[in-house]
């Protein structure tokens, strides 16, 4: 493939998963307003009665929604000016399917090597694992940020959210954490021209 048309793949790729994101969002809202208007009476009222939390519980879940708000703000500028986002975004690796990133992924958390011709490909996608670490401060923001509207409000729909979210997140974040240091190991098993590299803006 060359340069112009792995370009013009790359663009594609991107595209195909905007366009993915914004349908998940969008089917999620659309869900979100449906299950509102049927669940009238599903929930006992109580569940979204706002409690009353003491003061120094409310001002701490104030101070934790904008500490929250705080990470997030560091952690996107951190990844825009450590070059993460721009590694990503120019990846050779939105040139390929789904299917094809997965099993690019296995191998480099299996440290295999089918083939000398997926080497570059292979230091590419393990680059990119490094670069994941990126993303837990924004989750640790996020869950952050929703505890402290639960101390704020203390209405027992707010915990549901919270395990239910807090879970989702702690899960990722394992797996994040977990893929770096397989990928560094593959890295230096299998270093590749440092003129060439993909910076992996873990700096």
């Amino acid at each position: 493939m060359d340069g112009d048309s792995e370009r013009r793949e790359i663009k594609r790729g991107r595209r195909r998963v905007r366009l993915l994101l914004v349908g998940t969002v969008l089917t999620f809202a659309l869900a979100s307003v449906l299950v509102g208007l049927m669940a009238n009476g599903a929930f006992p009222s109580s569940w979204l009665e706002r409690g009353d939390p003491p003061d120094w519980v409310e001002v701490t879940g104030l101070v934790l929604v904008v500490l929250g708000l705080g990470l997030e703000i560091v952690a996107l500028v951190r990844m825009v000016r450590s070059g993460s986002h721009r590694a990503d975004r120019e990846s050779r690796l939105w040139a390929v399917s789904f299917r094809r990133r997965r099993e690019l992924v296995r191998a480099v958390r299996r440290g295999v090597v089918d083939s000398p011709d997926d080497l570059p490909w292979l230091r590419t996608t393990a680059e990119q694992l490094i670069r994941q670490r990126r993303f837990v401060p924004l989750f640790g923001g996020l869950v952050t940020m929703n505890l402290g509207q639960l101390l704020l409000s203390l209405a027992p729909i707010w915990f549901v959210l919270f395990g239910v979210t807090g879970v989702m997140f702690a899960l990722a974040c394992g797996q994040i954490l977990r893929d770096p240091p397989r990928a560094e190991a593959f890295l230096r098993e299998h270093p590749g021209d440092p003129a060439v590299s993909v910076p992996t803006g873990s700096r």
